[in-house]
């Protein structure tokens, strides 16, 4: 037997192993795979090697002789060896995926800064600022506007104390759920993948175990494969009621079920038209008192960002909280919520572990993530 050993490369862990399939057969042997790291002009990608033992051509038969000649023995078939878990290999390129994207802020920001001084016509340090502010994820109208504003109110060598000034005027926090004294009824909404979930079972244990509140959960997420299984495992956890409603009707009967709480929490499915967005919202808005909570993911771009803030706007949402602040390579882009929405900011979640990823929002918290740190280099600069 013979080994044809190839390597392949693909976006993912499944597209490597299907071009290793569709080059060498079905019977092909994965013998490892690696993340390949990207550059700032090319993805990450993940390298497959991988075998296929061909059977050699038989020899032509040999003259007898005096003596037998023996086989030579043959070298035994490669052995395949393990391949990363999934999700190891995930978080590897979820990783490499933000140090990219990092790294092209970097770049980015010093495009910026040039046309930020040429076309702009920014004196150095408002062009300075203004590149600081794009690379951290604000979007290039409202950097501008900010430092604009404040280069007309502030003398130079305090413009970027006034720039900070402004993004605070912005980006007012409040009070988080759990630390209310009253009792509340609270509906997180937001687009699918922001992880409005787990947010509901953070401020959930943050409740519990802070404040000693009573919470109950409900969800009207009935679209969703497996929502109600997720909340109903987060209720027996945490030994708290968790209910189902599909309509009006039994919101309300399930409202009545969890007067004595005083936290209610209600989960809501991520929805794309404005149809039905609305719908929801309705159906959210029949339980008296209820304070919609927008969920904005913070790694989602500026554009993207300004995108969700326009559409569920029409909500007239009460407070906005912001998640996956550890996954996002320019969280500035949170200032395009807050603008458009106008609201005050209840909290904010960096990471997956409940409720430890889960804080209370502050005012110069919010400017750093926006601006940066104050004793942090200008973007796109080494310390």
């Amino acid at each position: 037997m013979n080994a044809t050993v190839r390597t392949f490369r693909g976006a993912d862990s499944a597209a490597a192993l299907a071009a290793a399939k569709k080059e060498l057969g079905p019977d092909a042997v994965v013998l490892g795979a690696r993340t390949v790291p990207g550059s700032v002009f090319r993805r990450p990608e993940v390298e497959v090697t991988a075998a296929l033992e061909v059977a050699e051509a038989s020899p032509p038969p040999e003259r007898p002789r005096a003596r037998p000649v023996r086989p030579r023995p043959q070298a035994a078939p490669p052995q395949p060896i393990p391949v990363a878990g999934g999700e190891e290999l995930a978080a590897d390129l979820r990783r490499l995926m933000k140090e990219l994207a990092q790294a092209r802020a970097e770049l980015s920001s010093v495009a910026q800064g040039t046309r930020a001084a040429r076309e702009l016509q920014l004196p150095p340090a408002a062009a300075e600022s203004y590149a600081r502010l794009t690379a951290r994820g604000v979007e290039p109208a409202l950097a501008e506007e900010l430092v604009r504003q404040a280069l007309s109110s502030r003398p130079i060598p305090e413009l970027e104390a006034c720039v900070r000034e402004l993004i605070e005027e912005r980006m007012l926090p409040c009070r988080a759920p759990w630390l209310h004294g009253e009792r509340q009824v609270v509906a997180l909404v937001g687009p699918t993948g922001v992880g409005k979930t787990t947010t509901l079972a953070k401020i959930a244990a943050r409740a519990i175990l802070e404040t000693r509140k009573r919470v109950a959960l409900v969800t009207v997420d009935v679209y969703r494969i497996g929502a109600q299984e997720q909340l109903a495992r987060y209720g027996e956890i945490m030994n708290v009621p968790a209910l189902v409603a599909r309509d009006r009707t039994e919101l309300a009967s399930a409202m009545e079920r969890l007067a004595g709480a005083d936290l209610v929490l209600l989960d809501t499915a991520g929805r794309s038209s404005p149809e039905d967005v609305a719908r929801q919202a309705d159906l959210v808005r029949s339980v008296p008192g209820v304070l919609l909570h927008l969920v904005v993911s913070a790694a989602s771009g500026p554009q993207q960002t300004a995108a969700v803030a326009e559409r569920f706007r029409s909500l007239r949402p009460d407070r906005l909280v912001f998640s996956k602040v550890d996954e996002a390579a320019g969280p500035g882009a949170i200032l395009s919520a807050a603008v458009r929405i106008g609201r005050p900011i209840a909290c904010i979640t960096d990471g997956q572990r409940v409720p430890e990823d889960l804080h209370p929002a502050t005012g110069p918290q919010l400017v750093d993530l926006v601006a940066g740190p104050v004793d942090s280099p200008p973007a796109g600069r080494d310390p």
